[in-house]
């Protein structure tokens, strides 16, 4: 089984992703992409300067190195009775002290570059997608740069913000009716805006956009782009005091793809019309989604203007998902494709009012199959989705444990619950406790959510060796090998096993490998066997025996 192991470590390899000291550097190996739940894992970082927290028993931690320098770092993994050693240098740097200079703005995709401290040997990485590794970067699109040195990151970075060239048009002048409103757009990528009425600056308007008021005048618009310049713009809006008729293009519109939607103007005493696609006629016909307004004059006095958006709902169907709800709770399902036709069927079927509805929306009290058919202009929709009841959330992860420092412990999720995830996002049924802490799991289902937590202390224990009486080799991921449960300062260990009949089954002298459960290739018979072990504590000096039953469970 070494020999195994020894092959394939030399395939993995540590990864961490800075080289910072003073930052808690994130450590990882590619060995955890096909051993999702090893039995043991111990990470030893080189840095015994930092006491307890040089180990970690967890497959991604992190550690803080306080000082530079070359760190040897280690990583024990065991699975399956087969262990794993991996070996890596990790050269941990202070940060290059760098200033990038002030943030850059650009007119349109203006051509510039980022230059790095130049350290003769060393590797760059930049902090964007182009894989760059020299110390000059060629800067394409809007972002906040930096740069690692030796994969360290420097202690500046500079924000690149490219601009487009504005284009201001406030559009043609015009006399509004009295009661009537008009806004004017300015609006430009990273704009800073200042508003004139009739040459004297408005007060507060600093937006890209502003309404008009009676009795209007002159509104001038400037506009000034960072990296592009300063633009201008200039409309006439004035008030008449003919009142303003009613004029509604309708509320915003939801079409279904290819549908030909006609837009009216209907405005009493109409006299002339101007569309924004620059038809002049009173009906216009929508075939692309956009926003479209209309100036209405009236009686050849002054105008009235309004807009309205149209928007296509596209070949996207309905998406439906099965779904599961608590006892008593209902559900609202909501198929609204817009103004139309909607039929629902239910199986088994729910009362007849709901399944008559003909509405977009339908209220779910069942447990079932849930299907509709919904009919929008000439367009058919239709989806399905099953829905379960939940009972009441259950969610247990166990108790506040203390163990020894080494010591492994696994957690395990006990829940009905639909969904669930660790603290770190993992959504295992098992979790591998690491270091002293709080450890928890959050669940959802049809009913709520709720949160389980326990807390894991750790203490230096004295060397007695732990071994535990019962395990299940079945190769399940949990309980598989039989071995010490926490390592132990000691030497010249010695663990033998032995069937009830006193033949020897197992025997091995390091405390990292175990017993999976076999003798001579094939499972051993479920029962009782003796365990024998002797070793020579290191605190002490003094040999150690110790005898004990274990049952084997398959």
């Amino acid at each position: 089984m070494c020999c195994a192991g020894f092959t394939q470590a030399m395939k993995d390899s540590i990864s961490y992703n800075s080289t910072c000291v003073n930052f808690k550097i994130s450590f990882d190996a590619s060995v955890f992409e096909r051993i999702s739940f090893p039995d043991k894992v111990l990470w030893n970082f080189g840095d015994p300067a930092s006491g307890y927290y040089n180990n970690a028993g967890v497959k991604s931690p992190a550690h803080l190195y306080a000082g530079t320098g070359d760190y040897p770092v280690s990583l024990l993994v065991v699975s399956a009775g087969d262990t794993i050693r991996l070996y890596d240098t990790i050269t941990v740097i202070a940060p290059t002290t760098y200033n990038f200079g002030p943030d850059i703005y650009l007119c349109e995709k203006g051509d510039t570059s980022l230059t790095a401290p130049v350290v003769p040997g060393a590797q760059y990485q930049w902090n964007d997608d182009s894989l760059t590794t020299k110390p000059v970067l060629k800067i394409t699109k809007t972002g906040v740069y930096t740069v690692e040195i030796n994969g360290c990151a420097v202690t500046d970075s500079v924000g690149i913000f490219f601009s487009n060239l504005p284009k201001i048009k406030l559009g043609d002048d015009h006399v509004m009716c009295a009661g009537d409103t008009l806004s004017l757009n300015a609006a430009s990528q990273n704009g800073n805006y200042s508003w004139q009425l009739n040459g004297s600056v408005i007060p507060g308007a600093t937006e890209g956009q502003l309404q008009t008021t009676a009795p209007g005048g002159q509104y001038i618009a400037t506009v000034t782009v960072p990296g592009c310049g300063t633009f201008s713009d200039t409309a006439n809006i004035t008030y008449s005091t003919y009142p303003a008729p009613a004029f509604s293009l309708g509320p915003d519109t939801l079409l279904c793809p290819k549908e030909i939607y006609p837009l009216t103007a209907n405005v009493t005493g109409a006299s002339a019309y101007m569309w924004s696609t620059n038809e002049q006629t009173q009906t216009i016909q929508i075939s692309n989604a956009g926003l479209y307004w209309a100036f209405v004059n009236v009686a050849s006095q002054c105008e009235v203007v309004d807009t309205v958006e149209v928007m296509y709902r596209g070949n996207k169907n309905l998406d439906f998902h099965d779904t599961a709800i608590c006892k008593g709770s209902t559900l609202i399902l909501d198929a609204d494709f817009g103004n139309g036709i909607y039929n629902w069927v239910s199986d088994p079927p729910q009362r007849d009012d709901q399944n008559q509805t003909k509405q977009s929306t339908y209220y779910v009290y069942e447990p079932g199959m849930y299907s509709v058919v919904a009919q929008v202009g000439q367009c058919i929709y239709k989806d399905s989705l099953q829905v379960s009841f939940n009972d009441s959330l259950n969610l247990n992860i166990g108790r506040d444990t203390t163990l020894c420092i080494g010591e492994e412990y696994i957690l395990h999720v006990k829940t009905n619950a639909n969904e669930f995830a660790w603290q770190d996002g993992s959504t295992a049924l098992s979790y591998a406790v690491g270091d002293s802490g709080m450890y928890q799991v959050i669940a959802q289902n049809g009913c709520g959510s709720d949160t389980a937590a326990v807390h894991i202390s750790r203490k230096t224990c004295t060397c007695e060796l732990t071994l535990p009486n019962a395990f299940t080799p079945n190769y399940d991921g949990v309980n598989d090998v039989f071995r010490p449960l926490h390592p132990c300062n000691m030497t010249e260990y010695q663990l033998r096993i032995f069937d009830r009949y006193g033949k020897l089954v197992y025997q091995t002298s390091d405390f990292g490998h175990g017993w999976n459960g076999t003798y001579n290739g094939m499972p051993a018979d479920t029962g009782t066997f003796v365990w024998m072990a002797s070793y020579r504590s290191t605190d002490t000096k003094a040999m150690q025996y110790r005898k004990g039953f274990v049952i084997v469970l398959h």
